[in-house]
């Protein structure tokens, strides 16, 4: 499928891609590498949907490397507040830096490895789409198109079946810009070859496709079904007091690291009520009514499920166990918070 068969899938997917092509903020001019890594960690593990919403904010505040390296790394992970994920956040911040230390972004795939938080997906795409550099960015939708094309039917998350797409997806690349040529397969994929019900009569490159001439399409770049999250059972608590709300920042490094969090018990065997007493008393708090007011909280993550409740409590104003700190109003728009414990302040500030 090279040579002449490439140039025509190229031209091909230029042409559809013309026509139907997603009009995304990151794809928009200047397609600067600080641009494109920006866009690449947000979109990790997180909806192209939402990463469109945040995209603009983020760069006006940050708009170049120097503007984010010098920044404060709290600030930086309030900016990305609703994202998720917030290691990313870190990753790109000392990225930044590394990068205004060098004065330019690496070209080569072995350096852009050694930046924090870029992974071989991440460095095609800063090539692919920064440089324009037939690198292959493994996404799935990329993958799947990839392995329909082919007629690989083995499981497109193994070695093989990935050096198998890399091969095909880079010879495509080079008959044409490989940036917008990238675009395009990846729009291909999230729109017309999907998952579960691919959309074969709308696909310009149904003429040169293996699975569409098996006549069950949907049956190639299946990945292998997923074990079910884990659910997990939480209370948080809305501490008030005279002072303001109460909440302390997360140790620096595992889940959600460096952000903000409210009293919470989390997977406990004991009775509730038992657990909310024994969290008052690691947090500090004096003088509570645990009131009967309570309001259901949800929050996905990819391995786990949070389900459970917010029970509010009025409590005495007394200085918490460090580091819990009383936050009123002006106290909490200063603090980066989880989209996991944002229930907690749904009822008000």
């Amino acid at each position: 499928m090279w040579g002449a068969d490439a140039q025509f899938l190229a031209r091909a997917l230029l042409d559809w891609f013309s026509r139907e092509g997603r009009d995304l903020p990151w794809r928009r001019p200047p397609r600067t590498p600080y641009r494109v890594l920006v866009s690449e960690m947000m979109l990790q593990q997180t909806r192209a949907e939402v990463v469109a919403q945040r995209f603009e904010a983020f760069l006006d505040r940050y708009p170049n490397f120097e503007a984010l390296a010098a920044a404060e790394l709290g600030d930086v992970l309030r900016a990305w507040e609703g994202l998720g994920y917030y290691r990313r956040a870190e990753a790109l911040w000392r990225t930044a830096q590394r990068i205004a230390a060098l004065g330019a972004v690496p070209v080569s795939r072995e350096e852009l490895l050694e930046l924090p938080g870029v992974g071989p997906y991440s460095a095609s795409a800063v090539r692919a789409f920064a440089f324009s550099l037939p690198d292959a960015a493994l996404d799935a939708n990329l993958r799947r198109v990839a392995v329909r094309l082919a007629g690989d039917s083995s499981d497109p998350g193994r070695a093989p079946a990935q050096a198998g797409a890399r091969k095909l997806l880079e010879g495509i690349l080079m008959a044409g810009p490989a940036a917008e040529l990238s675009d395009a397969i990846m729009d291909l994929g999230a729109m017309v070859c999907t998952a579960g019900r691919p959309r074969c009569d709308a696909c310009p490159l149904q003429a040169a496709c293996a699975a569409t001439r098996s006549g069950a399409p949907e049956e190639f770049g299946r990945p292998p079904v997923r074990p079910a999250r884990r659910e997990l059972q939480i209370v948080a608590l809305r501490i008030e007091s005279e002072q303001g709300v109460l909440w302390r920042p997360r140790p620096t490094k595992g889940l959600l690291a460096g952000l903000w969090e409210p009293p919470h018990v989390l997977a406990s065997d004991e009775p509730s009520e038992h657990a909310i007493r024994r969290v008052l008393t690691e947090w500090g708090v004096l003088g509570v009514h645990v009131t009967g007011e309570r309001w259901p909280m949800r929050h996905v993550f990819t391995h786990q499920v949070w389900v459970g409740e917010v029970r509010r409590v009025l409590a005495d104003a007394a200085p918490p166990a460090q580091p819990a700190r009383w936050l009123d109003a002006a106290g909490l728009a200063g603090i980066a918070v989880p989209s996991a414990f944002r229930a907690v302040l749904s009822r008000g500030w």
